[in-house]
């Protein structure tokens, strides 16, 4: 079951190392119920900036995990996290039942709940809305398999117009909480995420942030100060600086959301 080694052999030396770790950590709390580990995201796309980017994981299993699996988790994350301090917000995880996977997401009354752990989030319950469509088709495009079975016939294919109502969904929900932002982190979330749901939108792929956010900067070149920025204040990890944005990049950041939220309302 396990074919880790050669799929983590081209991957960043950090990534490597916190993934041997964790796949070891996580195997014991989910014994049997453990399907498949699937690695996303600029791990395996080429854009990952070492400090900066998350490692990004669908953990694949074969139903909810109850308390004593969870518990034995954040357990298990608590050690990963304290032999790669670097790495402390910078991991991110979703534990999915199969059949969320598998295309059943939203399909009966109660869809089945996710347990997740992301930067400033500890591990938790969390209900399968239909946003996480959004993730489940980068893993089944970009994504490898770390362990278990092969993610192709794991993650079922996302069909278009799902994928197009998630991107929408998304950027009306950014739109109304934007203004509540303030320190450069979040504006570069706010920002970088923009990019990559107009670029959804425009071309119906997912990309990562950074390509995005150069793909944006072709096409509306006069949001090019705040599009630079943002990817500064990302590459800085700027969560604490909440100094008073300049009126131009306010102003540059509000274009930028009201012409990916134009385009969600065409798509609706």
């Amino acid at each position: 079951m396990d074919n880790s080694q050669e799929q983590l052999s081209g991957l960043p030396e950090s990534v490597r190392r916190v993934l041997s770790n964790l796949l070891r950590e996580v195997r014991l709390p989910l014994g049997d119920r453990l399907v498949g580990v699937y690695l996303y995201g600029s791990a395996v796309t080429g854009d990952f900036d070492e400090g900066v980017s998350d490692i990004d994981l669908v953990v694949a299993v074969t139903d909810e995990l109850d308390h004593d699996t969870l518990g034995g988790l954040d357990i298990a994350h608590r050690r990963v996290w304290a032999a790669h301090p670097d790495f402390l917000d910078r991991i991110d995880i979703v534990y999915a039942p199969v059949e969320s996977l598998a295309g059943q997401l939203g399909a009966s009354d109660r869809s089945p709940r996710l347990a997740t752990v992301s930067p400033g989030s500890p591990l938790h319950a969390t209900p399968a809305t239909g946003e996480w469509v959004l993730n489940w088709q980068l893993v089944r495009d970009t994504g490898i398999t770390l362990d278990g079975l092969p993610v192709g016939s794991v993650v079922a294919p996302v069909p278009a117009d799902k994928v197009r109502a998630a991107v929408v969904g998304m950027m009306l929900s950014l739109r109304e909480r934007a203004p509540q932002v303030a320190h450069r982190g979040g504006h570069a979330y706010v920002v970088l995420t923009t990019c990559r749901a107009l670029l959804t939108l425009t071309t119906g792929r997912q990309s990562s942030k950074a390509q995005a956010a150069r793909w944006a900067r072709v096409r509306w070149p006069h949001l090019s100060p705040v599009l630079d920025a943002a990817l500064e204040w990302r590459q800085a990890q700027a969560i604490r600086d909440e100094t008073p944005l300049p009126m131009e990049l306010t102003a540059q950041i509000a274009q930028l959301i009201g012409i990916a939220c134009t385009q969600a309302e065409k798509a609706r």
